[in-house]
């Protein structure tokens, strides 16, 4: 059994400066509400693959930020909330110390950067443990210069020229080495990506977000709160990402004002995938993974899933791999009464080795009988769970043909899909 790798976020909010008024530090400043500090937390207590959190203010406030945490529920994965030491860097070391003994990767996210993204923090988490240290960023906007004694003196090469953000992300071994080799040189650094190459290692980009922005002036509050009210409300009434978000994140190229290569929208595609199977007696009936009651089962090589089949096709195509005939052959023997779900972790595996992930699938199946609605829900489960991704971005439906056709006859089962997927980073 693969074991299971445990990630935890280190939070550092012990900054002393008041610049939003009020006298007290900017972390516990409000917005739309909710403190600055309590809104960044929630962000990463949401993430199923975060296990721990540990936050570091001032000594002060402990008492403060425990009771704000615990009225808003957001205690259940907060581990310890310790005093700030002399310098961020000792902050930060002494967190890590804290950290249970089976917590793999170690996220370090500013306190006051509360609009970081559960898609970030995810990818964030998986270029981690794929290159040992991850660090969001964003292409700089501006044209940037040098200067010295008051006249520009060089203009840099924007394209090369990144903002970096948090979350950075880090196989724990490595960033405690390279706060150990920090410490036997007293060198104290301005983030944790610059100690670790300081022993050099590198840091592997992850597309960052352009409101990701650091709060730490008024001027910051009141994007924030434009940010805030942004936002749009899914059917489930859990706040999303921002409308347009993508739209504003892709950079341009000025010389003839189209996107660059760099742009998201080219790091996305869409498949769609369609598939039949007869209806046989003998056969158990299984359709998103899932068996349901029915006198007859679809005939193939593997279980014949159809849904699943249709799924795959889908992610395949998008990701311009092929088909599952390519891939899984009903001439081969391995394959024979196997379960699609295997199937389809191998199919997202081949999609995570090309750098892409599913960011949502639609998929409909066509039969007279059985209804699948009430098989729905479990079926959304297991799709999910095998693709590592929420259930809300899984959406099954089923339909027939009104009595029309092979289906309408109750001779065979269809099913089509349409899989978005994006490449990672």
């Amino acid at each position: 059994m693969t074991k299971e790798v445990k990630t935890a976020v280190i939070i550092p909010a012990a900054g002393s400066g008041s610049r939003m008024g009020g006298g007290i530090p900017k972390q516990y400043g409000k917005l739309g509400g909710m403190s600055i500090l309590a809104r960044t937390v929630k962000a990463f207590a949401d993430q199923n693959e975060i296990h721990d959190i540990i936050i570091v203010t001032n000594g002060d406030f402990i008492g403060r930020c425990r009771k704000e945490l615990s009225a808003l529920r957001l205690l259940g994965k907060v581990r310890a909330i310790i005093p700030g030491g002399k310098e961020r860097q000792d902050s930060i070391y002494e967190a890590v110390r804290q950290l249970p003994d089976d917590v793999d990767i170690v996220l370090v996210h500013d306190g006051v950067r509360p609009f970081v993204t559960g898609e970030l923090i995810r990818r964030t988490i998986e270029i981690a443990k794929e290159q040992g240290a991850a660090v969001a960023a964003v292409p700089v906007k501006d044209t940037v210069k040098t200067v010295e004694n008051n006249y520009l003196t060089k203009t840099l090469d924007r394209k090369r020229l990144y903002s970096v953000q948090t979350p950075q992300g880090f196989r724990r071994e490595l960033l405690v080495r390279a706060y150990e080799e920090a410490f036997r040189n007293n060198y104290y650094g301005t983030d944790d990506a610059f100690l670790v190459e300081r022993i050099g290692e590198k840091s592997h980009i992850v597309r960052g977000d352009y409101y990701n922005i650091k709060i730490t002036t008024m001027e910051d509050i009141v994007f924030g709160e434009a940010i805030l009210g942004g936002r749009i409300e899914t059917g489930t009434g859990q706040p999303e990402e921002l409308l347009h978000r993508e739209q504003y994140n892709t950079p341009i190229d000025e010389e003839n004002g189209l996107m660059t290569n760099s742009s998201p929208v080219d790091d996305i595609r869409v498949g769609s995938g369609y598939d039949v199977h007869k209806l046989t007696e003998g056969r158990k009936l299984i359709l998103g993974g899932v068996e349901l009651p029915y006198e007859k089962g679809l005939l193939g090589h593997s279980d014949a899933d159809v849904l699943l089949h249709a799924i795959m096709d889908a992610m395949l195509g998008a990701a311009a791999l092929g088909d599952i005939g390519r891939h899984f052959p009903d001439n081969d023997e391995a394959y024979r009464g196997i379960s699609s779900l295997l199937l389809l972790k191998e199919v997202n595996n081949l999609l995570k080795e090309k750098g892409f992930y599913v960011v949502n699938l639609d998929a409909t199946v066509i039969a007279e009988r059985p209804k699948i609605a009430p098989y729905v829900s479990l079926m959304t489960d297991k799709i999910s769970n095998m693709l590592q991704i929420d259930g809300s971005r899984v959406n099954i439906k089923g339909t027939t043909t009104e009595g029309l056709g092979f289906c309408g006859r109750g001779e065979g089962i269809a099913s089509q899909a349409t899989v978005l997927i994006r490449r990672r980073g």
